[in-house]
C-alpha cells in the first residue's frame, strides 16, 4: 500500500472518529437541540458525494472513510429530525 494511501486512511479515520462522540451523545440523551439541521444536511450530502467520488476515481481511502462518515452523520441528521 503506498504511503499516500496510508496518509489518506489516517486522515479519514480521524475525521470519521470525530463524529462518534456526537452520535453517542445524541443517541443517549435523545437531544439534538443545539445541533444545526442545515449543517448536518449539507455535511451528510457532501459525504455522500465524496463517497461516490472516492469509488469512481478510484480513491479507496476517500471512498471508504466517506461512506463510514456518511452513515454516522446520517444517524445524527435523522436524530435531529426525530428529536426536533
Amino acid at each position: 500500500m503506498p504511503y499516500i494511501d496510508i496518509l489518506g486512511y489516517i486522515a479519514g479515520i480521524l475525521v470519521t472518529i470525530s463524529l462518534i462522540p456526537q452520535t453517542i451523545k445524541s443517541w443517549k440523551t435523545k437531544s439534538t437541540k443545539d445541533l444545526s439541521l442545515s449543517r448536518y444536511t449539507i455535511y451528510t450530502s457532501g459525504l455522500m458525494l465524496w463517497s461516490v467520488y472516492g469509488f469512481l476515481k478510484p480513491n479507496y481511502p476517500i471512498g471508504i472513510m466517506s461512506v463510514i462518515g456518511f452513515f454516522l452523520a446520517l444517524s445524527i441528521l435523522l436524530l435531529k429530525i426525530r428529536y426536533k
